[in-house]
């Protein structure tokens, strides 16, 4: 008898995993006055794309949960999921992320996947928990303070922070000052117009081209390789 309780207790299990749904909302804001995004995302993946002469901040969000079935969707997505975005002042504020607590933690798998399209000239600030990261065509500054996922930085014309827990970062294109502090994971700066600074827990770094000065204050585990940098290279 226990062996068959086990049995269907595993059986319902498995099909409350098969439970899920899919859903997409979208959020826009009139870019006029506002001249930084600063973004708070839970899990998912996160794209962000500047446009020239966009007029507003534009996001899809793709929320996708399991363990629930869909015809508790409207709920699941009221009582857990928030998603919001606010002027401040002259800031923006994208809030994405999945509240779970209690038994839902265990149960249900929830992510945001978000895809945000700016103005070419607004200046970034982003705080992501998890999932991959990509950032491309900004001209202003970016900060990036990102707990595990890979990131990739493309065509920035201001300066990149970057802090990170974990997982590999990949930037190319930047025209003005690079920082990163990393945890663990391999990193590849290419083609920098300002320094570069580097701390680093572990994992290999790759840095190649760079217009000025080149700081390794911290390297930990894993081969470095630095060419081709017209100013000096500080260890």
């Amino acid at each position: 008898m226990k062996r068959i309780a086990l049995f269907l207790a595993l059986i319902a299990l498995l099909a409350l995993f098969l439970l899920g749904f899919e859903t997409t909302r979208t959020l826009d804001l009139s870019a006029d006055g506002l001249q930084t995004l600063n973004i708070t995302a839970g899990a998912g993946s996160l794209t962000v794309i500047g446009r020239e002469g966009l007029g507003s901040i534009e996001v899809k969000a793709e929320i996708i949960v399991s363990g629930v079935d869909d015809g508790d969707r409207d709920d699941y997505i009221k009582r857990h999921v928030e998603l919001d975005l606010r002027r401040s002042g002259n800031r923006a504020i994208l809030v994405s992320r999945v509240r779970e607590s209690g038994l839902s933690f265990f149960f249900h798998d929830s992510r945001i996947d978000l895809t945000v399209t700016v103005p070419k000239t607004m200046a970034l600030e982003i705080g992501d928990s998890s999932g991959s990261l990509d950032v491309e065509n900004i001209a202003g500054a970016v900060r990036i303070d990102d707990g595990s996922g890979s990131i990739a930085v493309r065509d920035v014309e201001g300066n990149l922070d970057i802090e990170d827990g974990s997982g590999e970062i990949d930037v190319a294109d930047v025209a003005g000052d690079v920082s990163v502090d990393d945890g663990s994971g391999g990193i590849s700066l290419r083609r920098i117009g300002g320094s570069v600074t580097v701390r680093d827990g572990s994992g290999g770094i790759e840095i190649d081209v760079v217009e000025k000065d080149v700081r390794l204050i911290r390297t930990g585990s894993g081969g470095v390789d630095v060419t081709n940098v017209k100013g000096r290279v500080i260890r």
